[in-house]
């Protein structure tokens, strides 16, 4: 099967010789720098998988926080458990500490409007599985008890918008630990490979920042959009831009 759409996309940005320069402009407003010395995943088409943050931790932090963001996530650990994967992940410098750039991209309306649903357990659910929906509701209300300490009104939830939520609840888990941490949403303009008549296509910024705060808003994370939030140790900010 053909790769296309947002996975296209970014695997196509990070293939470009303009790609440091593309990425740096585009985080520009969070003051973090990405350079040639940062690693991120994925590199190229050959190596496309996306990643996940125990597994980025481990090789570009330390092994231990890689455990411990699982632990956090999964109340069991087995084969078909997996925490959230990631279309980009890159370290990055942020005041002069070493940090994490996270991107969730998306190509059309449809990918955010037929996200707003929850994480829904299957009717046929392991003992294992159901203990796992337990942990990572527990997870994402702790992220967003603390986040509402310092900004209000935010309801992340693993029932509503629960992509958005679990990126935001790992942002704040990330920053919980002393890494600073830019969680940039990136929507990609006239990707028309996704063309086929049904799918709306992002046509300009504007486009794609309405489509984005709608979906945002229906769990409160509008409001922490370019705002920096404090969670002790360090702290994270969500971005929303277009390429």
């Amino acid at each position: 099967m053909s790769i296309k759409g947002s996975k296209k996309c970014v695997l196509d940005l990070v293939q470009t010789n303009s790609y440091i320069s593309t990425i740096n402009t585009l985080i520009k407003s969070s003051n973090a720098i990405v350079s040639e010395y940062d690693n991120w995943n994925p590199k190229s088409t050959h190596l496309k998988n996306e990643a996940e943050l125990k597994d980025f931790l481990k090789y570009n932090f330390a092994p231990q926080l890689g455990i411990d963001i699982q632990n956090w996530w999964l109340k069991v650990k087995h084969s078909k458990a997996s925490t959230p994967n990631w279309d980009l992940i890159s370290t990055c410098t942020l005041n002069n500490e070493k940090g994490i750039l996270l991107v969730e991209a998306k190509a059309h309306w449809n990918e955010l409007e037929n996200e707003s649903k929850g994480k829904k357990p299957k009717s046929n659910a392991s003992i294992n599985s159901t203990l796992n929906h337990q942990q990572i509701g527990i997870a994402i209300s702790q992220a967003n008890s603390e986040i509402n300490k310092v900004i209000s009104n935010v309801s992340i939830s693993r029932d509503k918008c629960y992509q958005l939520s679990n990126r935001v609840a790992h942002s704040w888990w990330l920053a919980n630990q002393g890494i600073p941490v830019v969680l940039m949403y990136l929507g990609f303009l006239n990707c028309n490979d996704m063309n086929n008549g049904k799918n709306r296509l992002f046509t300009n910024d504007k486009n794609w920042q309405t489509c984005f705060n709608i979906h945002a808003n229906q769990v409160g994370v509008d409001c922490i959009i370019d705002k920096w939030v404090d969670c002790g140790k360090s702290k994270f900010i969500t971005i929303c831009k277009s390429y």
